[in-house]
């Protein structure tokens, strides 16, 4: 075995790596935003089992090529996409830039509560945490970017920590007779399994790794094997969405809330195992952001602006400050509706992009102007159905409001361009 083969990403590695992934603070919106919307335990279990089972399969097919020829997700789209490759790596890289800024904010909020505690502040912390938290959020943002230079090793050796402990840290929290004050809400009987609310819930757990089901080449160049990659999607990734959604919601039970840094602050039985909890409330975005969206905006900023690797790392970090979304944010508990909406959304985009991937697996022949038309007419089919639908949502910019077709449209869209790709790439042919 070579010196370098010895490095790459055997499967308990790859495993802990996708648990980490995982096990950021946003997965424990996911049970929450489940409780909130009427679904009971067992939906909020399947959903995450069904949506994340389809994209562990993407995954794992879009990996090949990442351990067969050792590239990452721009030359992965440039073999699809051709010349027209820079459009879906700059779709691709938006929304890990967005996810990048979520978990971002997460950590920096973490930090910030970390110093405000220790300093004695107790009443309105989390409000009081806002004011210092861009300057924490710099100093999150300036740490990863100095790590993602050391490479994808150095994140599988971190990220073989953060996960693991921060669920059971949560864990601990459910089980803890000392941890919660049992919230007076009754558990929800659930909602019709064809009703908007479980098929907009399926497709947020659907949305919320289908981003690396795009770029998980940027993974699996690192990876010994297909197999490592296989078991540690289907453990880590897919086991922990399960697990991870279970407990959010039995959390969300408890407590009556769905931000992750309120029931550390008042579910925790003491100083210390507070502190520990924020500490890792900290380290879980930090090591996902490392390895899954950093990755992204540096391939954005590397494949769209040619620019050389460390200049990419540090525009990618000077981003990732911009898009967090602090500066819309008047208090702490504004980023779970965020989250909420954000993802949501987003699959308007990846779905296409994914249908093109996918047809080019199928057949190697779709390649070009084919893939990505089809692409293109994805998007616009998820328009169509949306507004066909009277479904149609909007983010607010200042005061410019953007249409984003939510729910399960990133089916709609991801079937219309699979199909359109392996079509158009025929009549091409002929």
């Amino acid at each position: 075995m070579s010196k370098g083969l010895e490095k790459r990403l055997g499967t308990l590695e790859f495993i802990l790596l996708m648990f980490s992934m995982t096990t950021c603070l946003p997965l424990f919106f996911l049970g929450p935003l489940a409780y909130q919307q009427g679904l009971s335990l067992t939906q909020a279990i399947v959903a995450a089992a069904l949506g994340n089972g389809i994209i562990a399969l993407t995954m794992i097919a879009n990996g090949w090529l990442g351990v067969k020829e050792r590239i990452d997700f721009t030359e992965h789209a440039k073999k699809i996409f051709g010349g027209l490759h820079k459009i879906p790596v700059f779709l691709r890289g938006l929304v890990g830039g967005l996810w990048y800024g979520v978990e971002a904010f997460n950590g920096a909020l973490a930090i910030s509560l970390i110093i405000l505690y220790i300093a004695g502040v107790r009443d309105g912390i989390l409000d009081k945490a806002m004011l210092i938290l861009p300057i924490l959020l710099a100093i999150y943002v300036a740490s990863a970017t100095l790590v993602y230079k050391k490479g994808i090793v150095a994140v599988g050796k971190a990220a073989s920590m953060a996960g693991p402990i921060l669920l059971l840290y949560f864990a601990y929290l459910a089980v803890s007779n000392r941890s919660l004050e049992l919230a007076s809400y009754s558990v929800p009987s659930g909602v019709a399994w064809t009703s908007v609310a479980f098929l907009t819930y399926l497709a947020i757990q659907t949305n919320w790794w289908a981003t690396v089901a795009i770029n998980i080449s940027d993974l699996t160049k690192s990876a010994k094997n297909i197999g490592a990659v296989a078991i540690g999607v289907l453990v880590g990734m897919l086991g922990g969405q399960i697990v991870g959604t279970a407990l959010g919601y039995i959390l969300a039970v408890q407590a009556g809330t769905a931000l992750p840094h309120e029931i550390i602050l008042n579910g925790s039985p003491n100083a210390a195992i507070l502190l520990i909890g924020l500490l890792f409330a900290f380290l879980a975005p930090w090591t996902t952001d490392l390895a899954a969206n950093i990755p992204a905006l540096d391939g954005l900023v590397r494949g769209v602006f040619n620019v050389k690797p460390k200049t990419a790392a540090l525009i990618a970090g000077g981003l990732g400050f911009i898009l967090a979304p602090w500066y819309a944010m008047d208090k702490a508990q504004d980023i779970v509706n965020y989250v909420a909406g954000f993802a949501s959304s987003y699959g308007v985009l990846l779905g296409p992009i994914l249908g093109s991937m996918l047809a080019y697996l199928a057949s190697k022949k779709v390649t070009g102007v084919p893939a990505f038309t089809a692409m293109i007419l994805g998007i616009l089919s998820t328009y169509i159905y949306a507004y066909a639908t009277d479904s149609v949502q909007y983010f607010t910019v200042s005061s410019v409001k953007i249409p984003f077709p939510p729910g399960i449209t990133i089916y709609v869209g991801l079937v219309v361009s699979l199909f359109l790709a392996i079509l158009l790439s025929k009549l091409q042919q002929k």
